[in-house]
């Protein structure tokens, strides 16, 4: 590998700790041998953060630094306020409360040589408690997903690109501030021809919300915009009986039935509710049908 191929990390940040330092120190851990900085790219605009980045102890070793990304909301300005700042052609995204994997930023620049936009796989087991883990499925690790079977995507939190295909597709949209985004990014530079990759080794450890009411408001969002993004881009959806099915696994798994009253399984029935309920609710909203 050139040492002229340095990457920049630009991590997305609002009230970002003490989760932050978990990211950090596993960002000091990567076994990648090239040149690297750490952009904080904060959404608060916080004096907290800022001191915290310039008088970090491992400030020298990740090239940390920290930028103002206060003046629009959401994750997608703060991404693009931090790529702007970059110094290094290749940029890789996570996320402030995860923890990524030692192999990770190896993985995404080895992928980016042969691809414009890559993703990896996402764990659940090292940081949340194995209740929390048992609500939500991840992806199989083995392949990227491929959403509304139309084109494949990969998560905002294990994301990598090139800055010069950022640049031409104009960066992420920030009409969709959080969720949806990550979607609508990687299918708009698809869809301008550019070549989606897929590294396994570039693996991350997700953190999952802890709270009932926060997962529901979480996966509402999440199945809401992903409608969005289905009618923009003209995705067909999932097949005609997987609401059905979907529907039949929300009352069996309903919390009113003895067998369902653990908290791993209210927590699971909340996820696999909230996804239907809230492609329903994108569905009505945006005037298109993605069940």
């Amino acid at each position: 590998m050139s040492a002229a191929i340095g990457a920049s990390v630009v991590i997305a940040c609002y009230r970002g700790l003490p989760d932050l330092e978990v990211q950090l120190q596993a960002l000091a851990a990567q076994d990648f041998t090239e040149p690297f900085e750490v952009i904080l790219s904060d959404n608060e605009g916080s004096a907290d953060l800022e001191w915290f980045a310039l008088n970090h102890p491992l400030r020298g070793r990740l090239d940390l630094r920290w930028v103002d990304a206060s003046g629009t909301a959401g994750t997608s300005h703060a991404r693009n306020v931090g790529t702007r700042a970059a110094r290094y052609p290749l940029i890789a995204y996570c996320d402030q409360d995860d923890a990524v994997h030692p192999t990770w930023l190896r993985a995404i620049v080895q992928a980016l040589g042969s691809a414009d936009i890559v993703g990896g796989p996402l764990e659940r087991e090292t940081l949340n408690d194995p209740v929390v883990a048992a609500w939500r499925a991840l992806p199989d690790p083995a392949e990227p997903v491929v959403l509304g079977r139309f084109l494949p995507m990969t998560f905002g939190c294990n994301l990598g690109v090139r800055r010069s295909v950022f640049d031409a597709v104009g960066g992420w949209d920030e009409s969709y501030p959080t969720a949806g985004s990550d979607v609508e990014f990687c299918w708009r530079v698809q869809t301008r021809g550019y070549e989606f990759g897929y590294a396994r080794d570039a693996l991350v450890a997700y953190r999952y919300r802890t709270g009932i009411r926060e997962s529901w408001d979480q996966v509402i969002d999440y199945g809401r915009e992903e409608a969005r993004v289905a009618r923009d881009y003209g995705a067909p959806g999932r097949q005609w009986w997987w609401p059905l099915l979907h529907a039949g696994v929300v009352v069996g798994m309903c919390p009113v039935w003895p067998w369902a009253w653990s908290r791993s399984r209210r927590g699971e029935w909340v996820w696999i509710t909230g996804n239907l309920v809230g492609r329903i609710a994108g569905s009505v909203k945006y005037r298109t049908l993605y069940l």
